[in-house]
């Protein structure tokens, strides 16, 4: 249809050569320009070439008036030598050799062209071109090149692409897209650059996490997590310190705080020394599994406030669940041996609580366990209860002894 269109209208345009108008036309100069512009619509090679003042021009002329059905690049890029021939280029420029590149369907030209005269971004995203249905191209570009280290063409120009992102705060975001696709280099720079990252920003480090969730990169996250923890212990934000080594699940420095604050309160877990440390504790939230030695900490302030309101009387319900956090405490193994002791001798009227026993023959059981235990620490040099009445350990077995009796009668 197109073809039959063109040529009725080819028809129609070479019988204005004939039409009297260029009697009835006066005027030299119009009679003249308007027979060029009509020779050119016609396809005249003469009045194309003498019009024309750049190859491409000439080039493109062709398309429009000579061979409108052209295909195939073969023949375009003949056309183009031919062009070239008769309109001489007295410059040359990267637009100029990237259009010969394509026409000649040569990959090496277009890349050398592209490297030359255009950004990293604009060479990244050609070869993505040079590839498409082109064999030849995407084995050239994705062949491992030992010269390079053992990466493709395509991945170094990526990974040349990655860094220009990578160096400025508003375009790192970006890198990771790039270097998550270089399959050889890329993660380890991925890696690199995730952990190069500020991290006395909150936010600037819940984006690098988000980062490291997409791309599945554990290891990184954790070790971010980390070097935040201890960025924000050092200096002085303790909870924020906290949060990160909880997030991060680094038991080991979780302990070393908890030791630090075992030091700090002393021996004994006294209400006074507790009460600094109670807004670092509520920052641990109900996750306290993951706090380390932490969670001994959480644990104490729930069974002393509990404990309190039981001995105040204020609550049916109080005696029995601080009967709960105290066996939960001699159970976790998060408990220090020290303050064993110290939380038995808190719970004497408790355990002489009248007039049935607040617990049962199993729990009073693990209670003198406990304390055969205690028996034998208090033979090592470093045993030390000093802070306790001298009776402390006596009125326990005696309390725990009490309750067990009372609590094998009343057993069914």
């Amino acid at each position: 249809m197109y073809l039959q269109a063109w040529e009725k209208w080819r028809g129609q345009v070479t019988k204005l050569e004939c039409s009297a108008f260029w009697i009835q036309c006066g005027h030299q100069k119009t009679r003249d320009g308007l027979k060029k512009l009509l020779h050119i619509m016609m396809g005249n090679i003469k009045e194309l070439t003498a019009s024309t003042s750049h190859w491409l021009e000439l080039f493109a002329s062709h398309f429009l008036y000579i061979r409108p059905f052209t295909v195939g690049f073969e023949g375009m890029h003949h056309l183009a030598q031919k062009c070239i021939q008769l309109k001489p280029s007295s410059g040359t420029n990267g637009l100029i050799g990237l259009v010969i590149g394509v026409l000649s369907e040569n990959p090496e030209v277009i890349l050398a062209e592209c490297t030359q005269n255009f950004g990293p971004w604009f060479v990244t995203h050609a070869m993505e071109l040079l590839t498409a249905d082109n064999d030849y191209a995407d084995t050239m570009l994705h062949e491992e090149r030992p010269n390079l280290g053992g990466i493709s063409i395509e991945e170094l120009h990526r990974l040349v692409y990655a860094q220009v992102l990578c160096s400025h705060s508003l375009t790192w975001q970006i890198a990771p897209t790039y270097l998550s696709s270089c399959l050889n280099q890329g993660l380890g720079l991925l890696e690199i650059l995730l952990l190069k990252q500020p991290i006395q920003d909150n936010r600037l480090v819940l984006k690098t996490m988000e980062i490291c969730r997409l791309y599945e990169l554990d290891n990184v996250s954790a070790n971010i997590m980390k070097i935040a923890g201890i960025y924000h212990w050092k200096h002085g934000r303790k909870g924020a310190g906290v949060y990160w080594f909880q997030q991060a699940h680094d038991k080991v420095r979780l302990d070393r705080i908890a030791q630090q604050l075992f030091e700090r309160i002393g021996k004994s877990v006294t209400d006074d020394s507790f009460k600094q440390w109670e807004g670092l504790l509520e920052l641990l939230g109900p996750d306290i599994g993951s706090a380390g030695g932490l969670e001994f900490l959480h644990r104490y302030r729930d069974f002393k406030r509990s404990l309190q309101q039981a001995l105040d009387g204020r609550s049916g319900e109080a005696a029995r669940q601080t009967v709960d956090f105290l066996i939960q405490l001699m159970r976790n193994p998060s408990t220090p041996q020290r303050f064993w002791l110290p939380l038995l001798h808190d719970s004497v009227e408790l355990l002489n609580c009248k007039p049935s026993p607040l617990m049962n023959v199993a729990e009073t059981t693990l209670l003198l366990n406990k304390l055969q235990e205690l028996l034998l620490a208090k033979l090592r040099p470093d045993f030390s209860n000093s802070h306790l009445p001298s009776h402390a350990l006596s009125s326990v077995r005696l309390a725990v002894a009490s309750n067990l009796a009372r609590a094998i009668l009343e057993d069914p």
